[in-house]
């Protein structure tokens, strides 16, 4: 992206608003300050996504900005804006890639806190993987979010709130429900490939 306007001659939320009304040129400005932040969340959320991918979400989580910018709430702070985009690239680009990168790569041999028993065959473990996702897939976008973001990213439900623009009981409901919604589709043996106890 271009530079734009100079960066240190507005706030964030003069930008927002010139950007808001029309004026392109303060996305340069904006993408020079706080292209670093985008880029530091999506690789904190997307450790297994390569450096060309990251570009090219870091890209569009300013497209996301740019069409964000009549909504954008004066009192909510750049930095704060900023995640909660970059949280939703990430979710969107997670949701696409879910069964190739986390089932069938990252939960091969230990599930998320629960070694896989010894005597699963290969073959079984890809079955339960799938089914895993065949369950995930099924679940209200709203707690497919929370639980990606718990379950697969390690963050507590205040960090979770944070990002979504959440209230903290909202998150904790959330995934609640998620969890009781995957007990009720899913064998016992598949959702110990996925589930931990919530200590946060």
């Amino acid at each position: 992206m271009g530079t734009g306007l100079p960066s240190e001659t507005f706030s964030d939320e003069a930008l927002m608003s010139r950007l808001a009304q029309g004026d392109t040129s303060a996305m340069g400005a904006l993408y020079q300050r706080h292209a670093p932040l985008a880029k530091r969340a999506l690789g904190r959320m997307l450790p297994e996504a390569s450096a060309a991918e990251l570009e090219e979400l870091l890209q569009d989580v300013f497209v996301a900005l740019h069409d964000s910018a009549p909504r954008y709430p004066l009192e909510a702070g750049m930095r704060r804006w900023i995640w909660g985009i970059s949280a939703k690239t990430a979710l969107f680009w997670r949701r696409k890639t879910w069964v190739r990168r986390t089932l069938l790569r990252r939960h091969q041999i230990v599930s998320l806190g629960m070694a896989r028993p010894a005597s699963t065959s290969p073959e079984l473990a890809i079955l339960l993987r799938q089914e895993i996702a065949n369950a995930v897939g099924k679940l209200p976008q709203e707690q497919r979010d929370v639980l990606l973001l718990h379950a697969v990213e390690g963050f507590s439900g205040d960090e979770i709130a944070g990002l979504l623009g959440l209230r903290h009981e909202t998150v904790r409901t959330r995934l609640f429900r998620a969890r009781q919604r995957l007990i009720d589709d899913v064998s016992p043996r598949a959702l110990s490939e996925l589930l931990t106890e919530d200590k946060r």
